[in-house]
């Protein structure tokens, strides 16, 4: 009874999630993103987004056969980049920093002066 329980609201949760509008253009400009750093160490990398799956959130990416070094790079990149995604999404706002204080500021004028 207890794993029916579990099972039922794992579908209900996996049923309402939808990915958001942008998903495609952010994969497609997180690609681009890791393809410019890649190119860094290996300058014959490429990489392209083929097809972007709304239902699965699966993205299919070709990347250029044979480069090591570049694929290292861009797997770094891409999965580094995908999950502050994740985080940033969840994460407050933070609040507007507070006016300096000219008191405590540097290059002011001394209020007194030491001998």
């Amino acid at each position: 009874m207890t794993r029916a329980i579990v099972v039922g609201c794992a579908a209900l949760l996996a049923c309402g999630y939808t990915w958001p509008p942008d998903y495609v253009e952010q994969s497609r400009a997180d690609v681009a993103t890791c393809v410019d750093y890649a190119r860094r160490t290996s300058p014959r990398f490429d990489a392209q987004v083929n097809a972007v799956d709304l239902e699965t959130g699966r993205v299919d990416i070709e990347r250029s056969a044979g480069d090591s070094s570049g694929e290292r790079a861009f797997s770094k990149c891409l999965l580094a980049v995908r999950r502050w995604r994740l985080i940033e999404r969840h994460l407050p706002k933070p609040p507007d920093p507070e006016p300096p204080d000219p008191r405590t500021m540097a290059g002011r004028i001394p209020n007194w002066v030491s001998r």
